[in-house]
């Protein structure tokens, strides 16, 4: 081989590739996936990837040297090349985008982390203390320098007349750093012992993971089990079996805080040696150093968020994905707007293993494709019969004025206090951060919003500031009202940060904390949050949907929603859906352990369908209602949704822009005769029309041709050059229409 196919680190090349000449000292040592560093034009020295080898070039054509090779161990393998060049095409990008985001380019600067060790070599030559030093280091063998020292009870001038004297030898080596030291494991656990229910599905679904048969197909499963039905203890078994079939397993969860405590479960279950956790918290050197053990194929379970599925574990043999509904999965933003559960699927089908989702408020489109392949798993009840715990919905066109500042009803505060009162504990959930969600002049009805972005402000009141959760836009607030200069302004709205407030007062001489992603910024918070509250320091935690999924408090037995009606008050098509998903899964919080749990949600719409259905915990109810509706309007899934926004800061021009895309899709369209199956909706302005201070344009494509119509609609956005004041987003099965 003589010339090295370098894929460079510039967005905008797309998948073009660059030769370079392979200098002769660098022929047996240059891989496939090495970070390299090669000379390119005006730029000078820049990072990246070696992504094959050619001998010949082109005569016209003068190749340079490669510089440097960054870290002799390979990054990636072509298989993994593979993967990602699929990704780039399926979500309209280009592969140094997904490169970028699946490789993160401090990997390439790291520091691999060394410390000195020191190892016996001979006693000959050493005085008589000097003799006893060295017996500790025999007897205890190769160790860092730094716990010899300590175990010797000796000095650094010790060690180096001892080296000097060829007694020992001082080494650099390299440190493991593993992420899960934090969750401090003592001691293994054993499996535990299946319900009837819980072994009827885990050998049906173990029969079809093993399935010899060359023609097996449909290898995607959903798991649909009632919240606290034991889920998690079907997955371990599963994989158990595929540990000893010699296969590794990755196990996906939708946040951080769900990942952790999983990884901790997985940790205590199969040993932190065989266990390894991937999710941005990590530090790099953290990242870097679970990475190579990936790559050398050294852990057996990879736990972790979205991201994790781009981590390069060796010889899958099971891909789990739990609660596999959740919005978290999907990348929104930047590009690549991948969703971690499509990737996995491609992943499962390169590595020829079976992909397991589950949930107990499956997503509308994985419940339809598991009902239609016959790979429908259910788990009815919950674990050792456990009672589901009553639903009481309240009427707040009844109780808001009696309720203490119209947001806490009597009900809900008798039930807080006849838990805690009992020693138990109490969930209470509000799905918005901040104090209040807008602040309003009473006086001419001017609605403070941010500059850059065409939505209200929030007040953040421990911060005492104003925030745009878009854009991050801070401010203090404002004396009087910028329009009219009155001082009668006054928040309205209601978000964790006023609920943790009013909770407060109430109950001064309870214990009260708040989860969100105000709190959570902290390295290892959430952690220690959520373990304070497993062992009973606080009586009660305010939080958002983080707190709705994956606690599994046997001492929670009261769930408060305090606005049961916010999530279904969204313009989008999925609006219903997670609503019932949220309200479901956070009922499920409650009554876990040996006392029986109460909910209460709190809401102005009580006959609302979704809610009903939440109310009851039928999930099958709403699904036969929903599925009916979305297949009627061609949505997910009778269709693939593909989302283009338009934007820039002139509001003319982001809308001229958008017309004439719409316009030329919609001329190719009816030119080859498929327009009853692609539709092209719009342009319209966005629900936010404004973000950053860039105005905002929308066309929704539904695709109804599948594959064809996917590659048709990529094939002529390839094509598309953009002005440069225009931002063209390509949103691939959007989470939302906002």
């Amino acid at each position: 081989m003589k010339y090295a196919l370098a894929l460079v680190n510039i967005k905008g090349l797309g998948v073009k590739t660059f030769s370079y000449l392979i200098p002769d000292e660098m022929k047996d040592k240059i891989q496939i996936g090495q970070a390299i560093l090669v000379p390119f034009g005006r730029q000078g020295l820049i990072n990246a990837f070696c992504v094959g080898f050619s001998d010949y070039l082109p005569e016209e054509i003068r190749a340079k040297k490669i510089n440097k090779i960054l870290d002799e161990n390979p990054l990636f393998s072509i298989e993994y090349l593979k993967l990602l060049e699929w990704v780039a095409n399926y979500y309209c990008t280009d592969l140094v985008t997904v490169l970028n985001a699946a490789i993160p380019m401090k990997l390439i600067e790291k520091a691999a982390k060394t410390e000195q060790a020191v190892e016996f070599v001979t006693f000959d030559g050493a005085g008589k203390r000097q003799i006893q030093v060295l017996e500790v280091l025999k007897e205890t063998g190769k160790c860092p320098l730094i716990v010899f020292e300590k175990m010797a009870k000796t000095t650094r001038t010790t060690v180096k007349k001892l080296e000097a004297l060829g007694c020992l030898r001082l080494t650099n080596e390299d440190i493991y750093r593993n992420p899960l030291d934090i969750l401090r494991i003592s001691e293994r656990e054993p499996l535990f012992e299946l319900s009837g229910d819980q072994q009827k599905v885990y050998e049906g679904i173990k029969k079809k993971i093993f399935d010899p048969s060359p023609n097996r197909i449909n290898k995607e499963m959903l798991l649909h089990g009632v919240t606290a039905s034991g889920k998690t203890e079907v997955y371990f078994k599963l994989i158990d079996d595929t540990i000893k079939s010699g296969k590794n397993i990755l196990f996906l969860a939708p946040e951080i805080a769900l990942a952790s405590q999983l990884t901790k479960r997985l940790a205590k279950k199969f040993g932190t040696e065989d266990v390894a956790i991937w999710h941005s918290s990590i530090s790099e050197g953290e990242r870097y150093d679970v990475w190579q053990k990936l790559y050398r194929n050294e852990i057996k379970i990879l736990a972790g968020a979205r991201s994790a599925v781009f981590a390069p574990l060796k010889n899958i043999g099971l891909i789990i994905i739990d609660e596999e509904h959740e919005g978290a999965y999907k990348q929104t933003n930047p590009a690549p707007r991948y969703d971690a559960r499509i990737v996995a699927r491609k992943l499962a089908e390169f590595h020829d293993c079976s992909l397991i989702l589950g949930s107990a408020t499956p997503d509308i489109s994985s419940y339809y494709r598991a009902v239609n392949t016959g790979n429908l798993f259910e788990l009815k009840k919950r674990y050792n019969d456990a009672k589901v715990p009553p639903v009481t919905v309240i009427n707040m066109q009844e109780h808001g004025r009696a309720a203490y500042r119209s947001i806490i009803s009597k009900p809900l505060q008798s039930a807080i206090v006849e838990t805690v009162s009992r020693g138990q504990q109490v969930i209470l959930l509000i799905n918005r951060r901040g104090f209040s969600t807008f602040t309003q002049c009473q006086a001419c009805g001017h609605v403070i919003e941010c500059p850059n972005c065409a939505i209200p402000m929030i007040w953040h009141a421990k911060d005492k500031v104003l925030k745009c959760h878009y854009c991050n836009h801070i401010e203090p607030f404002p004396d009087t009202c910028p329009e009219c200069y009155s001082d009668a302004l006054k928040t309205s709205g209601t978000g964790t940060q006023k609920i943790e407030m009013l909770i407060k007062e109430l109950y001064p001489d309870y214990r009260i904390e708040r989860v969100d992603s105000d709190v959570m910024v902290r390295k290892g918070e959430h952690i220690r949050l959520l373990e304070r509250f497993q062992k009973g320091d606080i009586d009660i935690l305010v939080g958002t949907q983080m707190i709705a999924k994956g606690l599994d408090n046997p001492n929670v037995t009261l769930v408060g929603v305090i606005s049961a009606d916010a999530s279904f008050n969204l313009p989008d098509f999925r609006a219903s859906e997670r609503g019932f998903q949220l309200l479901t899964q956070v009922a499920g919080r409650a009554g876990r352990g040996e006392f029986a749990g109460n909910v209460f949600f709190q809401t102005y719409n009580p006959d609302f369908y979704a809610l009903e259905s939440a109310k009851s915990q039928n999930y099958n109810e709403f699904y036969n209602t929903e599925i009916v509706a979305r297949e009627e309007f061609d949505y997910p899934p009778f269709s693939q949704i593909i989302r283009l926004i338009l934007s820039c800061e002139n509001n003319f021009r982001a809308e001229k822009s958008a017309q004439e895309i719409a316009l030329r899709l919609c001329t190719m369209i009816e030119k080859y005769g498929i327009g009853e199956r692609l539709e092209v909706l719009g342009p319209t302005p966005c629900v936010i029309e404004r973000i950053n201070s860039m105005y905002r344009f929308q066309i929704l494509i539904k695709n109804k041709l599948g594959e064809k119509g996917h590659n048709f609609i990529s094939s002529f956005l390839n094509k598309i050059n953009m002005p440069k004041d225009i931002k063209l987003s390509i949103d691939v099965d959007p989470l939302d229409i906002l």
